[in-house]
């Protein structure tokens, strides 16, 4: 079925032009959008078409699925389309069951996610094709859309030169820009020096060598102060606040499949560079298939044209030089700097590969916990920590980075349990739970509001039960803690009767907002969450607010703006370079001040490609561009936090108060 956007109506956004084959939008810049009746009519599983953004930036595309009588979505798909790009997009209405958060990348298209309620399509008053929220209205041309039950064969990609030889955005020119051989050499030779860190009280760990807590164990520790302060301490027992970037590895690999042809210069035929280019198959998640591609790295390249073999000593001197020279004292996630060395000089954090799951999983990547699978590939995957248990600069471990199930708003675990129609041990669970409870199935009954005939009929498949018996939400959400505790003790006890070292570091869940989630906690050492928002202040009294007694970390933030070269600002937007460096000092110092923060780190060192990652994001996020300058209005606030920031940490100085001047985010 062709879509007619003739038939379109728009909301805060005008139709432009519209005929057989397409149409022009203007969509406002509050996230406008157009309806598409057809969707409503059809039963094709696949709404595909072509999408060109007449803009400079690349734009959030919006797919939005309205219920009658509401005014914000149910569930939306989040996608990015490059400027001036004219791109074929694919979206699959299966979906709409919110089984994933992630799907595979298809040529010529940036991330994709998907985000809100389980959605029946029958239930959908109005489908909308727009975009995200932008500061300023963007026109779009969208041709050849049609409703189909067939995946496209083919994803046409423009043959366009967008990346130059360095691995930069040929649309525009910026202050820093590299344009040839010899500013590149030049610019890396000047970055060039010893790594010391410019405060004399830092000890070889950046802690407080003025502030000695308790007596040193030789690793990072734990302390908390009478007067109610969590910190970290380092392997001598000084005050340790964690502070550091996400990602100091040499260069950011960029996904080039589908786009060697937009690229000026790839070392195609030189094996010289060969260690740059990479090519595989991988599957993101569990629950997810194989996805094919080839990645390149341009940092790397950059790097070996000036050093040649030297260029990984190098990269790493150079990366030591601006780093703890700005008052930087840790790695944060995805580390790799002196990692597993012995000998480095930045500590770092890292995260333990393979969270476990099980052959049957209950909902995304929640594993059936409640089962012997569980616990025996829970103690298989605490074994990796034997390499790593007498590592003096590893400060801690995570057990994994941001569970996806948790990016459900006010998910509760154990309704997915019941909606599985899997015979889990997790359901043999939550009926034991039930039926000692209850006695009776008609006590149940009583409470719920249902009308079960036995405790059988729990092991049918029942969708939405805290919301369709809301009797039952009570019990729901008791069991659902009780499972986020089991998912986190088994595989915490493992790890710890391996490395009794280090700090467990806890999920870096993606958002602190369901109490669910905050359950298990005694089971770490510190508390990870992921705060994209420009105070994190909300997000650590909720944790702390919800009897959480531990040490926090901050595992990710960041912001971006469009003016140094890149086309999208990331989860967070700002007007320029200077209030990048406003936000690091707003956000680091509010998590310094807070009574349970011990650390903050920035995601990430590295800008992103600019045609994207292996999944699609290319965002302006770094410390440093891919020419490996770092952009000075953000380390000079980096110096500046830094400077100050043992006294913020006690109490002695007043946290930085000037909020950064934000923009809509181009992030995805």
């Amino acid at each position: 079925m062709n879509i007619d956007f003739r038939r379109s109506q728009a909301r805060d956004a005008g139709i432009l032009e519209a005929d057989e084959k397409g149409c022009t939008v203007l969509l406002g810049a509050g996230g406008g959008g157009i309806s598409l009746p057809q969707v409503n009519e059809g039963e094709g599983r696949y709404l595909t078409g072509d999408v060109e953004v007449l803009e400079d930036h690349s734009t959030a595309m919006m797919f939005r699925c309205f219920l009658p009588g509401e005014e914000k979505e149910r569930l939306f798909m989040r996608f990015g389309i490059l400027p001036r790009f004219k791109t074929r997009i694919c979206l699959d209405l299966d979906l709409l069951d919110n089984r994933t958060i992630f799907t595979n990348r298809t040529p010529g298209t940036l991330k994709l996610v998907v985000h809100g309620q389980r959605t029946r399509r029958e239930d959908v008053e109005r489908f909308e094709l727009g975009m995200d929220e932008m500061y300023h209205g963007v026109t779009v041309r969208l041709e050849n859309f049609s409703l189909t039950d067939t995946f496209p064969e083919e994803f046409p990609v423009p043959k366009k030169k967008m990346v130059d030889v360095f691995g930069q955005w040929k649309g525009g020119e910026w202050p820093g820009k590299i344009h040839s051989i010899e500013e590149l050499k030049e610019t890396y030779h000047r970055m060039e020096g010893a790594a010391a860190y410019p405060f004399p009280e830092w000890n070889i760990w950046g802690g407080d060598s003025r502030r000695k807590l308790k007596e040193g164990t030789g690793y990072f520790s734990t302390f908390k102060s009478a007067d109610g302060r969590w910190h970290l301490t380092d392997p001598e027992g000084c005050d340790y606040f964690s502070l550091g970037p996400c990602g100091t590895r040499a260069g950011e690999w960029g996904r080039i499949d589908s786009f060697e042809d937009c690229c000026d210069w790839l070392p195609r035929e030189d094996s010289s560079y060969a260690e740059f280019l990479e090519e595989g198959s991988r599957r993101r998640t569990a629950y997810m298939p194989v996805d094919h591609y080839k990645m390149a790295n341009f940092s790397g390249m950059n790097l070996k044209k000036v050093y040649g073999s030297a260029w990984k000593e190098k990269w790493e001197e150079i990366s030591c030089h601006i780093l703890m020279g700005s008052g930087i004292n840790s790695q944060g996630n995805f580390p790799g700097l002196g990692v597993g060395c012995g000998n480095g000089r930045l500590a770092y954090v890292r995260e333990l590969p393979g969270f476990p799951v099980t052959q049957t999983l209950i909902f995304r990547d929640f594993p059936d916990v409640l089962s012997p699978e569980y616990r025996e590939r829970s103690e298989a995957y605490a074994r990796q920590l034997e390499a790593w248990k007498e590592d003096r600069w590893l400060i801690g471990y995570f057990l994994r980075n941001e569970p996806e199930f948790n990016f459900v708003e006010n998910l509760a675990i154990a309704d997915e349990v019941l909606r599985n129609p899997a015979q889990t041990f997790c359901r043999k669970g939550l009926l034991a739970f039930l039926q000692e409870k209850y006695t009776s199935v008609e006590a149940l009954n009583r409470v719920w509001g249902t009308g079960f005939c036995s405790f059988g009929d729990l092991e049918k498949p029942i969708p939405d039960c805290s919301r369709r018996y809301p009797g039952s939400e009570k019990d729901i959400r008791e069991f659902s803690g009780k499972l986020i505790t089991e998912y986190i003790r088994i595989p915490s006890l493992a790890c710890r009767a391996v490395d009794p070292n280090h700090l467990n570091l806890g999920l870096r869940w993606s958002k602190a907002y369901n109490g669910d989630m905050m359950k298990g906690w005694e089971y770490f050492d510190v508390f990870s969450i992921n705060c994209y928002d420009f105070d994190p202040t909300r997000d650590m009294d909720f944790v702390k607010n919800a009897g959480v007694d531990l040490p926090i970390l901050l595992g990710e933030f960041h912001c971006g703006a469009l003016d140094r070269g890149l086309t999208a600002t990331g989860l967070k937007g700002v007007a320029d370079q200077k209030e990048r460096g406003v936000m690091w000092r707003y956000f680091v110092e509010k998590v310094a001040a807070h009574p349970y923060g011990v650390a903050a780190h920035w995601f990430q060192y590295n800008d992103q490609f600019c045609l994207g990652r292996y999944d699609g994001e290319n965002y302006q996020i770094g410390m440093v561009d891919v020419c490996m300058q770092p952009y000075p209005e953000l380390m000079e606030a980096v110096f500046e936090t830094s400077r100050v920031l043992y006294e913020v940490k006690n109490g002695e100085k007043q946290p930085y108060d000037r909020k950064p001047k934000p923009v809509p985010m181009i992030g995805y």
